[in-house]
Parts: C-alpha cells; sequence; structure tokens
C-alpha cells in the first residue's frame, strides 16, 4: 500500500467511526459512515487488484470524497459560537488588508477560479516528469493538507463570509459571479477550516516544485492568487487563508 492510500484509507476510518458515534444518529449520519466505510473497503480492494498505473489517478477521487463525506454529518445543524469567532476575526484582519485595484482583483478572481484544476493539473506535471515515489509523495501532501481541512468540518460549523454579510464592491466583472455559481454547484456550500483550496493548492505547487521548476513556478503564481482571490471574494476567512497555506507548504515540505 502506498503512503497515499494509507492516509486515505485512515481518513475514511475516522470518518466511518465519527458518523457512527454522532448522537443523535441521523440518515445523513448513516450515509456518511456507509459512504465511508464503502471508501475504506474500495481503497483496501483496489490496493490488492488494481496496478500502480491506475492506482496513481485515485487521488482525484480520494480528495472529492474527502471534501463532501464531512458534510453529511453538519446536516441541519446550526452554525454558532465557532462562526461568530471567524467574523470577529476577519473584523481584525480587514483593518489591515488593502482593496485590490480592478486588474489585480480580476487576477485574483481568475485565479480562484482555476483552484478546480491545479491539482489534475500538477498531478500531470509529476506523472509526466517524476517517478512512482514522487508521485505518491505528492498524493500524499495533497491528501493530507486537503483532509486536515476538510475533516474539521462537522466540529467547526460555519459559512462563508459571503454568505453572512454584504459582499464588497464587485471589482472583478462577471468573473465574481462565474465564481459563485459554480461553488453553488460543486461545493457543500459551508466553510472549511482552514481553507482546504489553499492547502491544497499550496501544496501541489510545492511538490511540483521539486520535480519540475518551470511548471511548479507558473503553479505558485496560480496558488498565491487562489489564496488571495479566497480572501478578496470572501469565499473563505482571511484565517482560513492563512492556516490553509501554512499547512499546504509544511505538508509539501515535510513529507
Amino acid at each position: 500500500m502506498l503512503w497515499f492510500e494509507s492516509v486515505a484509507l485512515a481518513y475514511f476510518v475516522a470518518l466511518a467511526a465519527t458518523a457512527c458515534l454522532q448522537k443523535p444518529r441521523t440518515t445523513n449520519s448513516w450515509r456518511a459512515a456507509v459512504s465511508s466505510a464503502t471508501a475504506a473497503a474500495g481503497i483496501l480492494l483496489i490496493v490488492r487488484i488494481a496496478p500502480f498505473a491506475a492506482r496513481a489517478w485515485l487521488g482525484h477521487a480520494y480528495l472529492v470524497a474527502g471534501y463532501f463525506i464531512p458534510s453529511l454529518l453538519v446536516a441541519g445543524r446550526q452554525p454558532g459560537a465557532f462562526e461568530a469567532w471567524l467574523v470577529r476575526s476577519e473584523d481584525w484582519w480587514e483593518r489591515w488588508l488593502v482593496p485590490l485595484p480592478r486588474l489585480a482583483a480580476v487576477a485574483a478572481e481568475l485565479s480562484y477560479l482555476l483552484c478546480y484544476v491545479l491539482v489534475p493539473a500538477a498531478f500531470l506535471a509529476v506523472l509526466l516528469a517524476g517517478t512512482r515515489a514522487d508521485i505518491d509523495r505528492f498524493w500524499t501532501a495533497v491528501l493530507v493538507s486537503g483532509f486536515a481541512c476538510y475533516g474539521t468540518l462537522p466540529w467547526l460549523i460555519a459559512r462563508p463570509p459571503r454568505a453572512i454579510a454584504a459582499a464588497r464592491e464587485a471589482r472583478a466583472g462577471n468573473l465574481h459571479g462565474v465564481n459563485v455559481l459554480v461553488l453553488a454547484r460543486v461545493s457543500h456550500g459551508l466553510n472549511t477550516f482552514p481553507s482546504g483550496h489553499v492547502a491544497v493548492s499550496a501544496a501541489a505547487a510545492v511538490v511540483v516544485c521539486g520535480v519540475e521548476a518551470l511548471a511548479g513556478a507558473a503553479l505558485l503564481v496560480i496558488a498565491a492568487g487562489i489564496a488571495v482571490g479566497a480572501t478578496a471574494g470572501r469565499y473563505h476567512y482571511t484565517i482560513d487563508v492563512v492556516l490553509g497555506a501554512l499547512i499546504g507548504i509544511g505538508a509539501a515540505l515535510v513529507i
């Protein structure tokens, strides 16, 4: 079993246990338990029967499943003290944040839109230029980063800032609307603490830097834009973004 598969297996087993222990048990908690157990069993089966060439691609599926399953454990529960703390922290950060010029705001929104393709693009760069060990390291860093953010959701429930307060004056034209539309269709609508988008983007970009420097540099620029866009567009709280970047970079450097 590769390291990234071990990380995914441990994560889904932990999610299944969390779902089974949740009280009161609901339909959604049972769905979370079954989904997590199925994912864990699937990993054990895939490790036994699938070649590495196929297993290498499945990190995408583990990341997506790891994002959505925790949201089942939040269904019907309302945000409370943690969300209020995030709002207060954002008030503090905003004293130090400078509004972006229009061109920079457009670039930040475009970068944030690219967060959905950055990890697949980074994976392809590692697949083409790296070794089996590089691929395992890539997915281990990305999954550790993502799961560290997604796994807190059942305990740290909050809505993203754009869902609480009126949006800042639009400075990025239609791109902000596109991002909001995409999020409405491909996200669970809750705030992950820290920011999973920022964490996995940072981790992926840093790992690629060690495999293919030019591609890694380009991805680092996009990852930085994703972090700026997450705050400027009110997709995440600033503290989410800062901690997400630290987790992603730290995971990539340590693993």
